[in-house]
């Protein structure tokens, strides 16, 4: 039968390998800034992608739809400023990426073919991003337009509305006559359910052998 785990070798001390990175052994400064950079451009390609796929879908929808269609197109215009701010952050890491080439210019032998593609990749992203985002605000613009001057009818609006009914008097009343606490309110019950003690100086007749108890005082019979 062999056994459900494994056993330790003899003389194990029970400690793993540690995976952490010890202390003072850090990557180079102008590799993280540069992985910062590389971050920021991906999250920004991924930003203008989705906005620009919310725009093709709001535009094939704006006659029909126009207020949904307004609604996308202000959640993807939100998302191009969020873009742009990732594309800055790009930027100043990448100036900074330079900084620490300059600083220590020993271990950074192919750094400047790297810097290079990255700056051309920036400036495709920047252009792309100017493109979408002037398409995008035109669109939103000439949507808000159309309902401005009729153009585009506004559909009805079918999200369930929430009505809250008034609560009568009787409630209300309950609501502030009612203890918050839920112990102050079952200890009044517990109470009225407690038996009532029996008292001291109850005296019980014992059992007779004929299955009567005695009476507790002599009867008289006449």
């Amino acid at each position: 039968m062999r056994p459900n785990h494994t056993q330790a070798p003899k003389g194990a001390t029970g400690k793993g390998r540690d995976r952490r990175r010890p202390r003072g052994r850090r990557g180079l400064a102008w590799v993280r800034r540069f992985r910062r950079a590389q971050r920021a451009l991906d999250a920004c390609i991924g930003l203008i992608d989705s906005s620009l796929r919310t725009a093709v879908a709001a535009e094939r929808c704006a006659d029909r739809r126009p207020i949904r269609a307004s609604r996308d197109l202000h959640r993807a215009s939100g998302r191009l400023v969020d873009a742009s701010a990732r594309l800055g952050r790009a930027a100043r890491e990448l100036r900074q990426t330079t900084k620490c080439i300059a600083r220590e210019p020993e271990g950074a032998m192919f750094v400047p073919e790297l810097i290079t593609g990255e700056t051309r990749r920036w400036i495709d992203v920047a252009a792309w991003l100017q493109e979408v985002s002037g398409g995008v605000f035109a669109l939103h613009e000439d949507v808000l337009s159309g309902l401005r001057s009729g153009a585009l009818v506004p559909e009805p609006d079918c999200r369930p509305r929430i009505v809250l009914a008034p609560r009568p008097a009787r409630v209300r009343a309950f609501l502030c006559l009612r203890l918050a606490r839920a112990t102050d309110r079952i200890a009044p019950v517990l109470r009225r359910r407690r038996r009532t003690p029996r008292p001291a100086a109850l005296r019980v007749p014992r059992r007779s052998v004929f299955g009567r108890a005695p009476p507790l005082s002599p009867v008289c019979t006449f």
